[in-house]
C-alpha cells in the first residue's frame, strides 16, 4: 500500500487552517464569557476582559498573521490573486487586522478601565455598570456579531471556492 505523500503546500495549509481555528475560535466565545460573568459574578467582568485582550494578543494577533503569511504563500504556489476566494480572504484578513487595531484593542481597553471604576464604585454592594461601559458592552457585541459572521462566510468561500 502506497503511503500519502505530504508536501510543503499541505503542511502550510494544516498551518493555515490551524492558525485559523486556534487565533480565531475562542473570539465566538467573548460574547458568552461577558453575558454569563455580567449576569452570575459581574466583579469579574474586568478580569475577563483582560482575559479577552491577553486572548487577543497571545492568540488572535499572531493567528491571523500566520493566516496571512501561509493565505499568501498557499496563493503564489497554486492559485491567482485573481480568483475570487483569494481576494475575499485577503480583503477579510485586512479587515480583520483593521478592526483588531482601530475597534477591537481601544475599545477592549476602554470597557476594562470603566467595568474596574464600575466594580470599585460599587464597593461591597451589587455592582451596576455604567452606560459608558454597556455602550461599549453592546457596540463590542454588535461588531463581534459582524466579525462572526464575516469569519464564517470567509470559512464558506475558502472552502467551497464559488466563481472558480
Amino acid at each position: 500500500m502506497p503511503i500519502a505523500e505530504v508536501t510543503f503546500y499541505d503542511v502550510v495549509k494544516w498551518l493555515h487552517v490551524s492558525a485559523i481555528v486556534v487565533g480565531l475560535g475562542a473570539t465566538f466565545a467573548y460574547g458568552i464569557f461577558l453575558a454569563v460573568a455580567g449576569k452570575s459574578a459581574p466583579r469579574s467582568i474586568p478580569g475577563i476582559m483582560a482575559g479577552i485582550q491577553a486572548t487577543d494578543r497571545m492568540l488572535v494577533v499572531p493567528g491571523v498573521l500566520i493566516i496571512l503569511v501561509t493565505g499568501l504563500y498557499l496563493t503564489i504556489d497554486r492559485w491567482e490573486f485573481s480568483d475570487f476566494f483569494v481576494s475575499w480572504g485577503i480583503v477579510a484578513v485586512l479587515i480583520l487586522i483593521g478592526l483588531g487595531i482601530l475597534f477591537y484593542t481601544p475599545n477592549e481597553e476602554k470597557a476594562r478601565v470603566e467595568a474596574e471604576r464600575d466594580v470599585e464604585r460599587a464597593g461591597s454592594g451589587k455592582v451596576e455598570f455604567g452606560s459608558e461601559f454597556n455602550r461599549l458592552n453592546g457596540l463590542m457585541a454588535r461588531v463581534g456579531a459582524a466579525t462572526g459572521i464575516l469569519i464564517i462566510l470567509t470559512i464558506y468561500v475558502m472552502t467551497a471556492k464559488p466563481f472558480l
